[in-house]
């Protein structure tokens, strides 16, 4: 891609160009803001802009060789909170007036190179902008271990000096100095006070002399200390950069291509990788031969689409809410006939809307969705009519393919909870929505988010074994370089944001495009969670392995996770048991065999029960082994105190039931039927019941039942 790179002087700007075409990218210009002439200032009060040294930017377009585009600062930080729309007066609009220059003289612009470490407030309104021009955000030094970090820019060759100071230990004498010079000091810093040793939290200011990418170097000839404040624990001075001149630089010291460290993610998954082969897992499934199901007397009750029930299609009980699954055919009184899935995703999206609007609430209640599409094929003209339902911070999703009963093209379920201010109990919403592509994680370039935190609930968007820095898959594309590489991608997200996924999940579902991959993924999500873990137990949430017949961008393999937000405090008088996990629990049943794996961490309980069949049966038996399954599901938590049957279910938010196409029957067709006996069994449960089919689940399951309530 052609980049332009904004550059404020400082080392975090030229190193990351240097990522930009060490992964293939073109840098074709330069972008940076200034303070405005008239106001004689060197150094604004600005929230997204480092000016300390604007008046030596304008060399970099000699020492780089290209074209250098700047403009005055006119607006101030009018908004500060984490999110970013567009606003009149606000700064942010100054960069985007910039960057909209440079697109229209130079219309090749793909993507901006920015600097970003840590900042959110840079990096969201960065991408902001991206999003509003067409661009893409490049930011490879996101995330990235600063003390490492620093190192590698001086390896590099990055010959940066400090040109402010504004930390405890850091004084007016450091100015002058290279980040060479003062790194050992700034990792002692960071050791005594927790200083940010790349000087993220403002504790100082570069501005870079050279580095490999230039043509020439910056020598300083003249300058001057501008004390602001002679604090003499925490001094605040600058650096006016007063004469510099421009030196050629020998034809040895000038490369278009720098070597430079290159975070591997192969290094991220290594350990797991040999875990695995060590653990020699096997990859081959028993021989699975299609389960009969006789049709008996529940064939009165089917249903055709025409008559879908609206039973259990909504559940509320505040301030959580669900909406089970969804389709473009829920509205019988609605035409019925859709020529395109760009028709089908907007009449679908439409009832979602009229279910959220049942329950008074608006797409900004919703938290996670669930997107089942039968031709993946379609993906992306889905998308562009799935994006247009929200703004900002989009709710956190999986898409996977599935065999939808005809006509369905898709099917959609979805979960809001309602924020109350009022509830002092209530933490605001926190949503994670990266969209620049780095070595951290994969940019959520879709309309959704990584993740999603509410009410002790962190939803995380299925992942997918891209690279982060490519948004491709591995070149080898193994199922077991992608399984480790997808987890990684889910540690990192969840890491991020203080999240033990390794300990605190409390439902995982994996998505495989390979029946022969269940035993796999099994064993591959046992080596993840016990990775550093070996000494203490291990406690892992539901596990539920479902073979589709397609993934996002072609994958093998995608992992849905929901945690319980571990910021939730444990001594917390609303947590009635300790976190336990009931497993293999079994009962033969008219030649059905349960198992049921529940974990119950109030407030939040997810369980899933899959069934399965030994021998031939009718549907009704296998209705009555669900029910069976479910009715254990309750007797697991009989024991704990005030938990009636009634309390129970009256708190068991949604049912989703997946059903193996192997059963030689269309469950989706019987809706009605299997909700009446569901209801018949269970009157106070009001959950949101969804089905789903899927070509194959785990154990050579017919059903796989996934179970959540909070309480």
């Amino acid at each position: 891609m052609k980049v332009v790179a904004l550059i404020s002087g400082g080392k975090d700007s030229c190193y990351n160009m240097m990522h930009c075409v060490a992964n293939g990218h073109q840098i074709v210009a330069l972008a940076n803001l200034k303070p405005q002439s008239k106001s004689g200032k060197d150094e604004l009060d600005s929230f997204l802009y480092q000016t300390v040294g604007h008046d030596a930017i304008e060399y970099y377009a000699e020492c780089i060789n290209l074209p250098l585009y700047r403009a005055e600062i006119m607006g101030s930080s009018l908004v500060q909170d984490a999110d970013y729309q567009q606003t009149l007066g606000d700064e942010t609009e100054d960069l985007y007036q910039l960057l909209k220059q440079v697109k229209e003289e130079l219309p090749d612009i793909q993507a901006v190179s920015v600097g970003a470490i840590l900042s959110n407030y840079q990096r969201v309104r960065v991408e902001n902008i991206c999003n509003r021009l067409g661009l893409t955000s490049l930011a490879y030094l996101w995330r990235r271990d600063q003390k490492e970090l620093l190192g590698e820019m001086i390896n590099a060759g990055i010959n940066a000096i400090i040109i402010k100071v504004a930390a405890i230990g850091l004084k007016p004498t450091h100015l002058g100095k290279s980040i060479e010079q003062l790194y050992p000091y700034l990792c002692d810093l960071n050791e005594k006070y927790d200083v940010n040793i790349c000087g993220e939290g403002g504790e100082y200011e570069t501005f870079t002399l050279d580095c490999p990418l230039f043509v020439k170097r910056l020598v300083v000839e003249e300058t001057e200390t501008i004390v602001h404040s002679d604090d003499a624990f925490a001094a605040v001075a600058y650096l006016r950069l007063k004469r510099l001149i421009v030196k050629e630089k020998q034809a040895n010291e000038i490369t278009s291509n720098p070597i430079i460290m290159i975070p591997s993610w192969k290094d991220d998954i290594e350990d797991l990788m040999t875990s695995a082969e060590q653990s020699k897992l096997d990859n081959s499934m028993t021989n699975y031969a299609a389960t009969v199901i006789e049709i008996d007397s529940l064939n009165e009750e089917g249903s055709s689409l025409k008559g879908r029930s609206d039973l259990f299609s909504l559940y509320s009980n505040p301030p959580y809410h669900y909406v089970s699954g969804t389709t473009a055919y829920d509205y019988p009184q609605e035409a019925q006939q859709f020529e395109s899935i760009e028709e089908e995703t907007q009449a679908c999206m439409l009832n979602l809307q009229k279910r959220l609007h049942e329950l008074d609430l608006s797409w900004s209640d919703v938290v996670n969705m669930n997107v089942f599409i039968k031709d993946m094929d379609e993906f992306g003209r889905m998308n562009a009519i799935y994006k247009k339902f929200f703004n900002i911070n989009p709710p956190t999703r999986a898409c996977v393919g599935s065999n939808l009963p005809f006509p369905i093209k898709i099917q959609i379920d979805l979960m809001a909870i309602k924020h109350v201010s009022k509830d002092e109990s209530s933490k605001p919403r926190k949503t994670m929505h990266v969209q620049s592509m780095s070595y951290w994680a994969p940019a959520n370039i879709g309309p959704y988010s990584q993740a999603t935190i509410i009410r002790s609930h962190a939803f995380i968007a299925g992942q997918i074994g891209l690279i982060p820095s490519s948004l491709e898959f591995p070149l080898t594309e193994t199922h077991e370089t992608q399984t480790f590489l997808s987890l990684r991608n889910l540690e990192n997200v969840t890491s991020v944001l203080g999240l033990n996924v390794k300990k605190r999940t409390t439902l995982c579902i994996c998505f495989v495009i390979d029946e022969n991959l269940f035993s796999f993924v099994q064993n591959a999500w046992n080596i993840f969670c016990k990775q550093h873990n070996e000494n203490s137990e291990n406690q892992m949430g539901p596990v539920l392995c479902l073979s589709v017949p397609s993934l996002p961008r072609r994958g093998k393999v995608e992992w849905q996770v929901l945690i319980h937000d571990e910021t939730t405090n444990d001594d917390d008088e609303n947590l009635l048991m300790e976190p336990k996990i009931w497993q293999d629990s079994l009962d033969s049943i008219n030649s059905i065999i349960i198992k049921i794996t529940t974990w119950y961490l109030s407030p939040i309980l997810s369980s899933t029960i899959t069934i399965k069949v030994e021998e031939s049966v009718t549907l009704s038996q296998l209705l009555n082994g669900m029910i069976n399954g479910l009715n254990k599901l309750f007797d697991q938590f009989s024991t704990l105190p005030d938990i009636t049957n009634s309390i129970f279910w009256k708190n068991i938010g949604f049912i989703k039931i997946f059903y193996s196409e192997k059963t030689n029957i269309n469950l989706g067709v019987y809706e009605k039927g299997i909700k009446l006996r569901i209801k018949e069994n269970f009157p106070d449960t009001k959950a949101a019941i969804t089905f789903v089919p899927v070509l194959a689940i785990m154990d050579n399951s017919v059903l796989g039942i996934c179970v959540h309530g909070t309480f």
